[in-house]
This record gives structure tokens, C-alpha cells and sequence, in this order.
């Protein structure tokens, strides 16, 4: 399984191709933007590819600060687009982030959900996935 990294100012994404898992990561305390949420959702998109085969997306909040407008429109774009084989989860989310992913939720339609721990996110991601 080979595991593909592109890391943008503080936020880091990986895919994993055999288990067509994204794992979006603040690599240092920081905030996303504009630049940075184009640059990584553009490398989603080459990773996932136009099919509409589903994958995860876990999201380590960890050392997020905080995400602007432009961040929270360019993701929600994409996964609006793809809500309907997209499943995500948070987790390590401040109060704040925890409002703005409950926000992110309902207002692209994802399947979704926020955790306190990533083995929880991860459990519950794989739970999600129907058996072929």
C-alpha cells in the first residue's frame, strides 16, 4: 500500500491508496486559508480521481487553531460535491473547530461525525464502509 504525502504550510494531507483513506493534519499549531485548502483539495481530487468509488477522510484537529471562510468554502465545496461517497470524521477538535465541523456537516450533507479520540474516528470510519 503505498501512502502519499503533500504538506502545505502548517497542514499536512496523506492518502492512502489501498484503503483509499485521506488524513488531513495540522503538522504545527496553526490556521488554514485560502492557498492552503486549493493546494491540498486539488491533490485530493488527483488522488481520489472522477469515479465515484468511496473513500474516508479522518481530519486530526489537534493543532488546529483555526480556519477561515476560505478554507471552510474550498473543502465545502469539494465534499458538497462528493458527499455522496465521501465519509468523514474529526477528532481532537477544540470547541470551536467542533462548532465549525457540526456547521461543515450540515451544510455540505456529509456523512459525518466528530470524536475525542482517533481510535474512535477510525473505528467508526471503518464501520461505515458496506461490505462488496
Amino acid at each position: 500500500m503505498a501512502v502519499e504525502v503533500e504538506t502545505v504550510g502548517p497542514a499536512q494531507l496523506e492518502w492512502d491508496t489501498g484503503q483509499r483513506r485521506g488524513v488531513l493534519r495540522f503538522v504545527e499549531h496553526g490556521r488554514g486559508g485560502r492557498v492552503e485548502a486549493e493546494r491540498l483539495v486539488r491533490r485530493l481530487q488527483g488522488w481520489v480521481g472522477d469515479s465515484a468509488v468511496p473513500y474516508d477522510f479522518l481530519v486530526d484537529c489537534s493543532e488546529i487553531v483555526d480556519v477561515d471562510a476560505s478554507w471552510r468554502a474550498i473543502w465545502g465545496e469539494h465534499f458538497r460535491a462528493d458527499r455522496d461517497h465521501a465519509t468523514l470524521a474529526w477528532f481532537n477538535a477544540n470547541p470551536r473547530i467542533q462548532l465549525i465541523v457540526l456547521m461543515f456537516i450540515k451544510g455540505t450533507g456529509v456523512t459525518g461525525q466528530a470524536f475525542a479520540t482517533e481510535d474512535e474516528a477510525r473505528d467508526w470510519l471503518s464501520g461505515q464502509r458496506v461490505p462488496s
